[in-house]
C-alpha cells in the first residue's frame, strides 16, 4: 500500500526561503512600501484642506446604525483586490511594465487618505476603528498583493521565452495563493472584526 505523506511545514526550508525572498526583493519592498507610506502621509496634509468637501462611508458608524451590509461591502473590496492582483500579474508580458504598479500604489495611498479624512465625521473612537481596522488594513492588503506578485514575476520572468507556459503557470499559481491569503485578511476586516466588535462594543 502506498504510504500517504502528510504535508508538514519545514521550518528549516521555509525560513531560508523567506530570508532569500526579502533579500532578493529588498529594492522592490523598500520602494513600494516607502512610496505607499510617503504618499499617504503627504496626501493626509493635502486632503485636510478639503475635509469639509469630502464625504465617505464610515463603516463602523454604519454598523452602529444597523446599515452595514456585510455581503455587499465584502464583495466590493474582494473584487478590488482581485483587480489589483490581475493588473500586477499581467505585467509579466513587458520587462519594465511593473513600474506602472508604482502609479497604482500611489493611487491607493492617496485614496486611503481621502477615505480616512472623508469619513472623519463622528466620535474619535468610531473614526479610529474605521480608519485603522478597515481602510488602512484593507488598502495595505492591496499593496501587499501587488508587491508580492511583482516581486515573484521579476524573480522568474528572465526564464520566460515567448509564451513559456511553465513559468506562466507558476506566476498564476503564486498570484492566486497571494490573492486568496490577502482576501482572507480583507474578509476578517469586513466580516469577522465587525461581527465581534458589534457584539462586544455596540
Amino acid at each position: 500500500m502506498a504510504q500517504i505523506k502528510k504535508f508538514k511545514l519545514n521550518k528549516g526550508v521555509a525560513t531560508p526561503y523567506i530570508k532569500n525572498f526579502f533579500r532578493d526583493n529588498k529594492l522592490f519592498l523598500i520602494t513600494f512600501f516607502g512610496l505607499y507610506i510617503a504618499v499617504f502621509a503627504i496626501s493626509i496634509f493635502i486632503v485636510l484642506n478639503y475635509q469639509n468637501q469630502l464625504s465617505h462611508n464610515n463603516y463602523y458608524q454604519m454598523l452602529l446604525e444597523g446599515e452595514y451590509s456585510y455581503f455587499k461591502v465584502t464583495l466590493q473590496y474582494l473584487l478590488f483586490n482581485l483587480l489589483f492582483a490581475f493588473c500586477a500579474m499581467i505585467t509579466y508580458h513587458k520587462r519594465y511594465a511593473f513600474a506602472l504598479m508604482y502609479f497604482v500604489v500611489t493611487f491607493i495611498a492617496y485614496r486611503l487618505a481621502v477615505n480616512i479624512i472623508g469619513c472623519w465625521q463622528y466620535n474619535l473612537f468610531i473614526n479610529i476603528l474605521n480608519a485603522v481596522l478597515f481602510y488602512f488594513i484593507i488598502n495595505t492588503m492591496y499593496v501587499i498583493t501587488i508587491v508580492l506578485i511583482v516581486c515573484h514575476i521579476n524573480s522568474h520572468y528572465l526564464y520566460c521565452v515567448d509564451r513559456c507556459p511553465a513559468t506562466l503557470k507558476n506566476i498564476f499559481k503564486f498570484s492566486l495563493i497571494t490573492t486568496i491569503i490577502t482576501s482572507i485578511c480583507i474578509i476578517i476586516c469586513t466580516v469577522v472584526l465587525p461581527l465581534i466588535l458589534c457584539k462586544i462594543l455596540f
